[in-house]
């Protein structure tokens, strides 16, 4: 769901004879930094192969689990659609600690299909189908810590080596999980409506996990990115 968000924020820094649609910016000026953040994200959602960046929207994400020992539930297939449509609300570059910090918000919907048994919300269920889970509105706070390292020819690379975030579910999560008790619908209808009355539980309960799972996909595209890219070829003002 946010590797978008990693790969803009040091996008943003490339030198403007690299990419003509960057504007390097002050640490200082964070206006500046949003609008070039927005521009790439314009022109570069649809993919950059030569620097390991796949196509951005949709993202595919592949496989997820967030096992314990109420629940089991997994996700396969996942694919998340609306990181094209994501606006920089803030970007500070601090450099006396090596760090970006980003507010991010976004419309995101995640289709594929899960495996559940266990515990949801206290209820038992059990279910293998399509879902499909969707807001308007999350809001995501990102702060990745940067090492710089040298490659085997001597020459500089950056490299996140780690990374702080949270979120906020600024609206209502709508999530449908199909096929739930083997597709008995009467079964199904009940949890479904305690599931969508109880949103906000219900992601704070398994979404934690999923998250920190999708960030750090996230991160390592970045990492491929800055491998091919040297820091002298990156501006930090």
């Amino acid at each position: 769901m946010l590797k978008i968000f990693c790969f803009v924020s040091c996008i943003a820094f490339l030198d403007a004879t690299t990419v003509p649609y960057i504007t390097p910016c002050k640490s200082v000026d964070t206006p500046c930094m949003i609008s070039s953040a927005h521009s790439a994200l314009e022109n570069l959602w649809r993919g950059v192969p030569e620097f390991g960046v796949p196509i951005l929207d949709p993202l595919e994400i592949g496989s997820l689990r967030n096992d314990d020992k109420d629940l089991k539930l997994g996700f396969r297939n996942m694919k998340v659609h609306g990181p094209s449509k994501c606006k920089f609300l803030d970007i500070k570059r601090e450099l006396y600690n090596s760090t970006i910090s980003l507010t991010v918000e976004c419309p995101l919907r995640a289709t594929g299909q899960y495996d559940l048994k266990g515990k949801i919300l206290f209820i038992e269920a059990y279910g293998d189908g399509d879902f499909d889970i969707k807001t308007n509105r999350v809001k995501i706070y990102l702060t990745p810590k940067i090492k710089t390292i040298e490659d085997a020819a001597g020459v500089k690379h950056w490299k996140i080596k780690s990374f702080d975030y949270s979120y906020d579910l600024v609206e209502i999560v709508d999530i449908q999980l199909y096929n739930l008790f083997g597709g008995d619908e009467t079964r199904a209808k009940p949890i479904l409506e305690v599931i969508n009355h109880s949103w906000k539980e219900m992601v704070m309960e398994i979404g934690g996990p999923i998250i920190k799972q999708l960030l750090d996909k996230g991160i390592h595209i970045v990492n491929k990115f800055f491998s091919a890219v040297p820091v002298d070829n990156l501006e930090i003002v």
